[in-house]
């Protein structure tokens, strides 16, 4: 086992237990995975929805927009119009409610009325990218996929120092794949997102409360900047 190996499985160790221990208010991540787990066409709607959105609102909206439209035949039923006066809370709006619609579609059309199972496939639908995809093959059939999205790539690029000249999400993808143990990658970004939610936020992390802090490369750097300006 390479020591990038043992250094992240170390961090995560750490991170599974802050998991288990935080709230759906300060780990929002956690309603999400509530409504992707009860259906895949659920799981689908929401990730769609999720892009520059925040997850607390994501999740609202689509808990509003899927009472009224819980399976694909419903939303090819719906205008754009009525599906964009939904979901209009988030950003992007209009957008999504055409991708939305044309997804229900062609669920319908290519797929019998199912949400496909395989990266191949997820891709086709406009809207859905790796994340997406990644995420449903991971959440809901429960296949070995790892979703990367901004608060993953930030903790392992920048935060954690793991792979600082990453080109982009596939770079973070495939570090995780291959330092990681197959039955690990489908929980890692929901541990990682809960993280970034939580403690390793953006603009403002709080370092003082991270269990993470003593190991951390972020928080040194932080320290020796501090003490270098004394």
């Amino acid at each position: 086992m390479s020591n990038s190996s043992e250094r992240l499985l170390k961090y995560l160790s750490l991170i599974e237990k802050l998991y288990d221990a935080l709230g759906e208010e300060e780990a929002p991540v956690k309603l999400m995975h509530r409504i992707k787990r009860r259906d895949p066409f659920h799981a689908l709607i929401t990730a769609m929805l999720s892009p520059r959105s925040k997850d607390e609102q994501t999740y609202k909206v689509a808990m509003k927009l899927l009472n009224v439209a819980p399976t694909p035949y419903h939303i090819r039923d719906m205008s754009v119009e009525e599906i964009e006066e939904i979901i209009k809370p988030l950003g992007f709006y209009r957008q999504k409610a055409r991708n939305i619609k044309l997804a229900a579609e062609r669920i319908i059309n290519e797929y019998d009325g199912e949400v496909p199972d395989k990266f191949e496939e997820l891709i086709k639908f406009r809207g859905v990218g790796r994340k997406i995809a990644n995420i449903i093959l991971s959440t809901v059939y429960e296949k070995p996929a790892i979703a990367v999205d901004t608060h993953v790539y930030r903790i392992i690029k920048d935060r954690w120092k793991f792979v600082e000249d990453a080109k982009g999400p596939k770079d973070i993808e495939d570090f995780l794949m291959k330092n990681l143990p197959m039955d690990m990658w489908n929980k890692v970004n929901r541990w990682l997102v809960a993280f970034g939610q939580s403690i390793c936020k953006p603009l403002k992390p709080r370092c003082e409360v991270c269990p993470l802090s003593d190991d951390c490369p972020y928080h040194s750097s932080k320290r020796q900047a501090v003490g270098g300006t004394g």
